[in-house]
């Protein structure tokens, strides 16, 4: 679990943005989020190499830990969408898997950067990419209005849902699915926010059939996706 102190509540924090003009925490433009020719070298050869590797199997891969054979029931809990609608776990699409996140549009780090690395590995796995959706709900919901997490999700792709409810029921619902958060905190002139950093794969039912590992990169993404439509779908 990555825990993260910023400045206190009403400080100038901003995630980062994923954009040809973006720049990462330290005020450099870090190469692997730039849109243009580097993503899409990178892109050609991420597809390059799905498209000449064996499909590997869900339960052999060291990147993903697979739940198929004893799913994590769908939590229960009911949020809402950046667009003011209801949402809960079992509203995800009956056609497609979901790629569930998270996070907070104020970390400096690893949730810029995971979302960042599922849109690359979507962006390189052609056709199959149209067999997921992309969630992130908010562990930082005080401060993550609907505005302004649309706002941030825009930056790596449209498409990409955000969800926020209260804090407690948000808590819950990533424990539902064995992701440790907890509520914000601050002390001491200092914001406190925990969550963990994994990448849950929902069926269309919204039960947990596996989780990517925290920190993997596109590539490890992409080269299952195939193997997790055949499987799951």
């Amino acid at each position: 679990m990555n825990r993260y102190r910023h400045p206190a509540i009403g400080a100038n924090t901003r995630g980062a943005r994923v954009s040809s003009s973006s720049r990462g925490p330290d005020g450099r433009t870090p190469s692997r989020w730039v849109r243009g020719g580097t993503v899409a070298l990178a892109g050609l050869a991420l597809v390059l190499v799905t498209a000449c590797s064996p499909t590997p199997g869900l339960a052999d891969a060291e990147q993903y830990l697979d739940l198929s054979d004893d799913p994590m029931a769908a939590s229960n809990i009911e949020l809402v969408t950046v667009d003011g609608e209801p949402w809960n776990f079992t509203d995800v699409a009956q056609d497609r898997l979901t790629l569930l996140f998270f996070g907070y549009t104020s970390c400096p780090d690893v949730c810029p950067m995971t979302m960042a690395e599922i849109d690359l590995a979507l962006e390189s796995a052609g056709e199959v990419a149209e067999d997921f959706d992309v969630v992130m709900v908010s562990s930082d919901p005080d401060r993550d209005t609907d505005e302004q997490l649309r706002s941030w999700l825009d930056r790596f792709d449209p498409a990409f849902q955000g969800v926020r409810g209260d804090i407690d029921a948000t808590v819950q619902a990533a424990r539902d699915y064995g992701i440790p958060i907890e509520a914000p905190q601050e002390s001491e002139g200092e914001y406190l926010v925990s969550h963990g950093g994994r990448i849950v794969v929902l069926t269309p039912d919204g039960a947990a059939a596996g989780m990517f590992d925290e920190g993997v990169e596109a590539d490890r993404i992409a080269e299952l996706l195939p193997a997790l439509t055949e499987e799951l779908l």
